[in-house]
């Protein structure tokens, strides 16, 4: 053997107790000693929820009493894990395929569909084929013409996925901030600040992907308040769009036509955006708080926005950057501006939010700090829409 797998965490979910740990004993072959299991669907549903533990690669059987296999893995997949998932099962190979294709559909990473019994050939393979999935990839930036983002507009082929916030003393979900996802056929998945750099090329593309989010985002809001979940919505749009004088208007026709009360819609605002054109914003967001909807200064590091911009501005939250969470409790400097953001925030009597919360060291400083909102892949990464609800509950059963 040449890889190294020994830094894999692998969960293996199977109902067989004899399986479960001939699996285990043929990964330590591999020096694969961080393993976890799952007698049922629902248990591994429990244990890819726990807060901060993620999994490189998931081993799942098919056939399991109660939820099975096809039905664990689509609702991992709306989930949306940040893992890979191999498929091992007893069952007829184009059962098995089929599975797979189930899993891929679902946005999973799947690097095997192995049937059992599993081999030391076959488990390498699947290894091998995890930890080159895992690679990083180039830092570069898509070259991406304009026609490919009209093209996408027109198909609709953008998706909203959504990233809870917790309140840090209680662990109660309160909100989810809607972020839009493109997955492009060569690039693969283009995340929300690199789709909306995109668009602001033209007015009009702006203006569409604009639309488009506030339409989604305020009708899965409604689908919440339906469902009985007190779950709030934060939409982060462009700078530019926040100096279009119409905005509030518009967010309010939305909010009225799903019957979403506005406090429940919170509208963050860049800190790149301000000074920018200071007049033309105090003029937007004193009317979308006017008309009830919450505001709130996003990515704030306390560099380049002054004092007195923001007191100009009727700002309900402030939250933190992720530049200034992420490390915190590992670096004074970061610990220095986090408490300094705090500090500002409860001067001027705002709610604290801190985003990129990615360890519990950074939670714990956090909490203690007095910070009362936190979110981060620590808590859950951001995931479709169909998968907020399970997430939801199955974190709830984690913080009883």
């Amino acid at each position: 053997m040449t890889d190294d797998f020994s830094g894999l965490r692998v969960l293996i979910v199977d109902d067989q107790v004899h399986v479960r740990k001939f699996v285990r004993e043929q990964l330590l072959l591999f020096n694969v000693s961080q393993v976890e299991e799952a007698s049922s669907g629902h248990a591994a549903l429990q244990a890819v929820t726990v807060p901060g533990v993620e999994f490189d690669l998931i081993l799942c059987d098919l056939r399991m009493p109660d939820m099975d296999g096809i039905e664990t893995i689509r609702t991992m997949g709306k989930l949306g894990l940040q893992c890979t998932v191999a498929i091992l099962s007893v069952e007829d190979e184009r059962v098995i395929e089929s599975a797979g294709l189930l899993a891929t559909l679902g946005g999973l990473h799947l690097v095997g569909e192995v049937s059992k019994p599993l081999t030391a050939d076959k488990l390498e393979a699947v290894l091998r084929r995890t930890v080159e999935d895992a690679a990083p990839p180039p830092a570069e930036e898509p070259v991406i013409a304009a026609s490919e983002v009209a093209d996408a507009l027109k198909r609709k082929a953008f998706e909203i996925h959504y990233q809870p916030r917790i309140v840090m003393r209680t662990g109660l979900c309160v909100g989810a901030e809607a972020l839009v996802r493109w997955t492009h056929p060569t690039h693969g998945v283009i995340r929300s600040e690199t789709l909306l750099a995109l668009a602001e090329r033209s007015s009009a593309q702006l203006s569409t992907l604009t639309q488009f989010i506030l339409r989604e985002a305020v009708a899965a809001c409604a689908r919440w308040q339906a469902d009985g979940r007190d779950i709030g919505l934060s939409v982060n749009l462009s700078p530019k769009v926040l100096g279009q004088l119409d905005l509030p208007e518009f967010i309010e026709q939305l909010a009225r036509e799903h019957k979403v009360a506005p406090a429940r819609v919170t509208v963050e605002v860049g800190e790149l955006t301000i000074g920018s054109d200071l007049a033309t914003l105090i003029d937007v967001a004193a009317r979308l708080r006017i008309k009830g909807f919450r505001l709130a200064l996003n990515n704030f590091t306390g560099v380049r926005s002054g004092i007195e911009e923001i007191l100009k501005i009727p700002f309900g939250e402030l939250k933190l950057s992720r530049d200034c969470v992420d490390g915190c409790s590992q670096s004074d400097s970061k610990r220095a501006m986090v408490e300094a953001g705090l500090a500002l925030a409860r001067s001027l009597k705002l709610t604290t939010v801190c985003a990129g919360v990615s360890n519990r060291p950074d939670w714990n400083l956090l909490d203690e700090l007095g910070c009362e909102v936190g979110q981060g892949n620590f808590i859950a990464h951001a995931m479709p829409e169909a998968g907020l609800g399970i997430w939801v509950t199955q974190w709830m059963m984690h913080n009883r």
